[in-house]
Order: C-alpha cells, then sequence, then structure tokens
C-alpha cells in the first residue's frame, strides 16, 4: 500500500487554528492521504495575547481516539509542534516529556522575544540582519536541545514567511548566513534527525521552508531524513503540495522521508 502522508496539521486544539479534528480527517481523506500526524501548538512564553495557550491534554487525546475510531482508513499519530523559547525552555521540556506522544517537531517563532508573523516585527529592520539572526537564533535552538528530545527540526525560514520584501527576495537563503546555516544543519544531520519540508512556504512564495538549496546543503551534511507537512489551520491546504516536497527531497538526494508511532521512526521512500 502507498502512504501518502501529511506530518504537520493543526486543530481547534491550537490557539491559531479553528478547524476540527472530525474537519480534517475528512479533508485527509478526499485528498487521499493515509498517515496524518496531528501537531497542534506550544508556545509557552510567547509574549503576544493568547499565544500562551497549549491544548488541554486530556481533551485533545481523547479527540484523537475519538477520530482514530471515526476514521479506521487513516492511521492518526499524535504530536506537537513545540515552540522553543529560551526564557522558559526547561519548562518547555518538562512539560512535553510528560506525555504519550508519536512525535515531536521543534520549532521556534520567536526572534530575540518578537515573533515576524506581525507586519509591525519588520518595521526599521534592516532584512540581512534579520534573516541572519533568526539562523543563529534557530542554531542555538538545535544545540540546546538534546537528540532524543526532539524528533523533526520545523520549518527553517519561517522569518520570510509574511515578510513584507518583493517576492523575489523574499526567501531565507542560504547566504543569508552559511556558517550559521551549515552548523544548524550539520547538528541535524550528525544526530540522525528529520529535516522538515514545510509546503505552506509555497503559499507567499515560489519555493518551500526551507528551499531547494539548504535541503541540498542538509543531504551534502550528512542528513538522511526528512518529515514533510503541510502546516496547515484550514481544510483545503490538509495534504498540499506534499507529493511535490517529496520528489524535491527525492531530486536533493534524500531517500527517506519517517513517520512516527510512540517516537520510534519508520522509513519510507521519498517517491509519493
Amino acid at each position: 500500500m502507498t502512504i501518502r502522508l501529511d506530518y504537520h496539521l493543526h486543530t481547534c486544539h491550537s490557539m491559531d487554528c479553528e478547524q476540527s479534528l472530525d474537519t480534517l480527517c475528512a479533508a485527509a481523506v478526499r485528498t487521499g492521504l493515509t498517515e496524518i500526524c496531528i501537531t497542534d501548538h506550544t508556545e509557552f512564553g510567547h509574549p503576544y495575547p493568547g499565544s500562551d495557550v497549549p491544548p488541554v491534554v486530556e481533551d485533545w487525546l481523547a479527540d484523537i481516539e475519538a477520530a482514530r475510531e471515526a476514521w479506521p482508513q487513516l492511521t492518526i499519530r499524535a504530536g506537537l509542534e513545540i515552540g522553543d523559547n529560551p526564557l522558559c525552555r526547561e519548562r518547555i521540556k518538562r512539560w512535553h516529556a510528560a506525555l504519550p506522544l508519536d512525535f515531536k517537531l521543534l520549532s521556534l517563532h520567536l526572534i530575540d522575544q518578537e515573533d515576524p508573523f506581525v507586519p509591525e516585527f519588520f518595521a526599521h529592520r534592516d532584512q540581512a540582519t534579520l534573516y541572519r539572526r533568526y539562523v543563529e537564533s534557530r542554531l542555538e535552538s538545535a544545540m540546546a536541545w538534546e537528540p532524543e528530545e526532539f524528533d523533526a527540526f520545523a520549518h527553517i525560514g519561517y522569518c520570510a514567511k509574511f515578510a513584507p520584501y518583493p517576492l523575489e527576495e523574499r526567501l531565507l537563503r542560504r547566504r543569508h548566513a552559511p556558517e550559521a546555516m551549515d552548523a544548524l544543519l550539520r547538528r541535524l544531520a550528525e544526530n540522525g534527525k528529520a529535516l522538515e519540508i514545510n509546503t505552506s512556504g509555497r503559499k507567499t512564495m515560489p519555493e518551500f521552508l526551507p528551499d531547494r538549496e539548504i535541503v541540498t546543503r542538509f543531504r551534502e551534511l550528512g542528513g538522511e531524513f526528512v518529515t514533510l507537512g503541510s502546516d496547515a489551520h484550514t481544510p483545503e491546504y490538509v495534504g498540499r503540495w506534499i507529493d511535490e516536497a517529496a520528489e524535491l527531497a527525492k531530486s536533493c538526494g534524500i531517500r527517506w522521508a519517517l513517520t512516527f508511532s510512540q517516537r520510534r521512526p519508520c522509513l519510507l521512500y521519498t517517491s509519493p
């Protein structure tokens, strides 16, 4: 059986999402997915109002279990998108360590305690300095988490997703911080961590997050594994561009996409 997957999905248990898990599952079946992983947000210490609101764990797990019964044609995994924050990192680690998760997706939405989600973030900022600082922050995050504490590294290039720069200049490129980027990718590769190819970049840019050059560099530095995720917060984006992301990984020399069960990885060929 061909496994078609999406390993970055949000439901109404995320503070920034309204779709129910049932709505998400219906969209996944329509799209022809056979395995999904719910990765609702946790953003401890996020300074913006309403962001530091994690799922109510008991309700969240019960919702996933009910969906597994209602949608037997889907394999549904329980994961979380871990929003790192150096100001409360130990609290974040303790909270997630206690949960029975299939998958841990390590992400970072804050650059020096500000989120580039909002337009005001970019006012009076130099793009080159901002992008370099973003990569440095991602490297610091990767170094601060032990390999056993996470499974995949989310959406490198998030800083560009909502940036107001011209389309041809918007993407985060390796050239913005080549030494820090290589150190980050090498850290992931040497510890067998998966690099996420996040298709949501295509909503506002011509490439995924990260772009082809960074995925290729990850492979050159010894990276072997990717996860594939749409980052969908609404049903029309569930599974969107996943096959193209798999083909991108394959064209960059990466043979394996990973799925997870109880934190144990399973190897899949990157061809859809």
